[in-house]
C-alpha cells in the first residue's frame, strides 16, 4: 500500500513546475487531453516554505517528459494542497509517475507527504 502511495506522490511531482511553467495559452489549453490532480496535506513537521522549495527543486525533472504541459501547485489555509498536472494524454502521465519515482529529489518531496490525506485521480477534461 505504501508503494501505491509513494507511486501516486510521484505523479504529484511530475507538476512541480514554477509560475512560468503553469501560464499557459489558448493553443496549449486546447491540448490537454489530461489532467493529474492530486491533494495531500504535509507532515507537520514541515513548513509551507520548505514543501515550496522541495516542489521546485523537481522542476528540472519532471518538465522534460513528453506530454507535459503545466501545472498550478495551491494551497488552502487548512493547509490542504491541491497539484494540478496538465498532460497531453493519459499514457504521458503514467509512464511520469513510474519515472519520476527514480530520482532522490523526488523522493525528499515524497517524505513530506501525510500519506494518509493523499487522493489521486487522472481526469478527462470535458470543458477547455
Amino acid at each position: 500500500m505504501k508503494q501505491i502511495v509513494i507511486l501516486f506522490a510521484a505523479t504529484l511531482l511530475v507538476g512541480c513546475g514554477n509560475t512560468n511553467d503553469s501560464k499557459m495559452n489558448t493553443k496549449t489549453k486546447n491540448e490537454v487531453g489530461t489532467i493529474e490532480l492530486v491533494v495531500f496535506k504535509t507532515k507537520p513537521s514541515f513548513t509551507k516554505e520548505q514543501v515550496i522549495e522541495a516542489a521546485e527543486a523537481l522542476n528540472p525533472i519532471v518538465t522534460k517528459f513528453n506530454g507535459y504541459l503545466g501545472r498550478t501547485l495551491s494551497v488552502a489555509e487548512d493547509g490542504t494542497w491541491s497539484d494540478i498536472v496538465y498532460w497531453t494524454d493519459k499514457e504521458s502521465a503514467e509512464f511520469s509517475v513510474k519515472e519520476v519515482m527514480k530520482s532522490e529529489t523526488c523522493q525528499t518531496f515524497f517524505a513530506m507527504i501525510d500519506e494518509k490525506s493523499m487522493q489521486f485521480m487522472h481526469m478527462e477534461p470535458v470543458i477547455k
